[in-house]
């Protein structure tokens, strides 16, 4: 029965118009992922600030005025201001005297810390909530709370679409994704606001993962490898367009509205996009699996299929929540069910950890040269569409164990060569950035094909969740070692990321070649593929 239906996917596979309006379904939500990712740049420029002081600012003194009377200097520096202190003085008697007289008059005084703020412009969120001086750490909660969600959303939905099925998480994650991206927009609370940062996170997670697995379960051979990997461009056009978007509209609620109104368009792929024929088949609903099919592949419907009461048996259970909370539940016990899953989890574990640590630190890091921050996002678009665009020839014609392993290598080594290059070569120091961007960019491609093939098809979207979760921890901790280890060293958080890089690269070579194999569909199957071995390591 699998072997009927594979053939029929074949046969969609070589439909050229039908597969590309397929991966323009799946691929689009890619877009919104990555401008709401990318978004954090903007949306906390901070702006420069100092301490306003009510009594001048009613008295109708300028901003220099009152930077001039109240506002001390840096011991270190005669010329930048303290923005989170201002003079200890009685500002009624200054603004009634007026400003010539009160700079002719200024008393030693001591400082405090300032009560109210004033800023060079109030666009972004940090003048917002006036996330600066002793509330600077509450600025990278909004870049946390979308970390949190998108590893919340990557354990759980890979779950639900395993045991709901693809096209139900799917429109789930769309249906919060439509919520809770206008929402942020509109909110005027910070805590609300970082729970619609969250919810974002969690509807991120779940659209890309239900999405890419339908692509891969609904295509075959070389024209799975070539979709999987194009509809990873989607990420690169998403920065590309905020970066001129975000050039254009500067206020961030009006630039969250704009960035945010178009996901109302999945409702398109809501409607349209059809559920896994393979899935349907894992389940026991035959019949169901090839009316998808049927669609797909009109002659299809001429396949010979007894239709028994066991879809009758699989529909009653969606009705049983306690038995669909086991289900959940099973289906990451199967990961580590036989001692062969379990390896291949740990090491899925690995790639999304060091994956996603060095990313975000590559990321952290760059922030640190002085480029300016709409050029910078554009070049990392470009540098990620370049990346992936070079992994298709790669895993069309060398296979995937060989990529994955040489690029994992191939950036731990360009991160360790940081450690060589002097700070005051800034323009060195970007190219070397985008360069390890490129190596990492490319890996998240690679990886998530690599990992939805090592699985069958009843846990494979919980296995790509598990590893995509992962990744999330790697983003959620990577600002602790920049800040906290890169204090004491500012080459340490790349030699870490680098270091692991390398670690995971040999392990990559442990597991077999995927390439050209027909993925498993039941636990059953994993008995006729190749299993995690140390032999593996010399054959590619």
């Amino acid at each position: 029965m699998t072997d009927d239906l594979d053939q029929y996917i074949d046969s969609y596979s070589k439909q050229r118009w039908k597969v590309f309006a397929l991966l323009l379904m799946v691929s689009t939500p890619g877009i919104f992922n990555a401008i709401q990712i990318a978004s954090y740049v903007f949306l906390v420029d901070k702006p420069s600030y100092w301490c306003d002081i009510p009594d001048l600012k009613s008295a109708g003194w300028s901003d220099r005025m009152i930077i001039n009377v109240s506002t001390p200097y840096q011991n270190y520096s005669s010329e930048k201001i303290e923005e989170c202190s201002y003079y200890n003085q009685n500002y009624s008697i200054l603004a009634k005297n007026g400003y010539n007289w009160s700079m002719n008059n200024l008393d030693t005084a001591d400082s405090k810390p300032c009560q109210y703020y004033s800023y060079s412009t109030r666009e972004s969120v940090v003048t917002e909530w006036n996330l600066v001086c002793d509330d600077v750490s509450m600025k990278s909660n909004v870049h946390a709370a979308m970390a949190f969600g998108k590893f919340v959303g990557g354990l759980s939905f890979g779950s639900i679409s395993d045991v709901y099925g693809r096209k139900f998480a799917f429109n789930l994650a769309a249906f919060i994704y439509m919520f809770s991206g206008p929402s942020a927009a509109l909110i005027d609370s910070y805590v609300l606001f970082l729970i619609a940062r969250f919810l974002i996170g969690v509807a991120g997670s779940g659209i890309y993962e239900s999405s890419y697995t339908i692509l891969t379960e609904l295509t075959s051979g070389k024209t799975r490898t070539l979709l999987c990997l194009l509809m990873n461009i989607s990420y690169p056009i998403g920065y590309i367009l905020l970066s001129i978007i975000a050039y254009y509209v500067r206020p961030w609620r009006m630039l969250l509205l704009v960035l945010s109104l178009p996901i109302f368009g999945l409702l398109i792929q809501c409607w349209f996009l059809p559920e896994s024929p393979k899935w349907l088949l894992s389940q026991g609903r035959k019949s169901q699996a090839w009316v998808v099919m049927a669609k797909l592949v009109p002659t299809a419907i001429h396949a010979n299929i007894k239709t028994d009461s066991q879809d009758n048996v699989e529909i009653s259970k969606t009705t049983d929540c306690r038995g669909k909370c086991m289900e959940i539940l099973s289906t990451y016990m199967a990961l580590f069910s036989t001692p062969d899953l379990s390896a291949k989890t740990v090491i899925s574990l690995f790639f999304g950890l060091s994956c996603g640590l060095s990313y975000y630190v590559i990321a952290l890091n760059g922030d640190n040269i002085t480029a300016d921050r709409y050029i910078y996002v554009a070049l990392n678009g470009v540098v990620e569409g370049v990346s992936y665009a070079l992994t298709i020839p790669l895993f069309l014609y060398i296979g995937r164990k060989t990529a994955v392993s040489s690029f994992f290598f191939a950036s731990g080594i360009l991160q360790l060569t940081l450690l060589a290059i002097p700070l005051e070569k800034a323009n060195i120091l970007l190219c070397v950035t985008l360069m390890g961007k490129f190596f990492v960019s490319a890996l998240f491609s690679a990886i998530v094909l690599y990992v939805s093939e090592l699985y069958p098809t009843t846990i494979r979207n919980t296995g790509i969740g598990v590893s995509l979760t992962c990744s999330q921890i790697g983003s959620i901790i990577a600002p602790y070692i920049v800040e906290l280890l890169g204090a004491k060293a500012w080459y340490i958080p790349s030699t870490v990321c680098g270091t692991l890089s390398i670690f995971v690269s040999s392990l990559v070579l442990l597991l077999p070649e995927t390439k050209r194999t027909v993925l498993p569909n039941t636990l059953e199957d994993m008995k006729n593929t190749n299993s995690v071995k140390l032999s593996n390591c010399f054959k590619f």
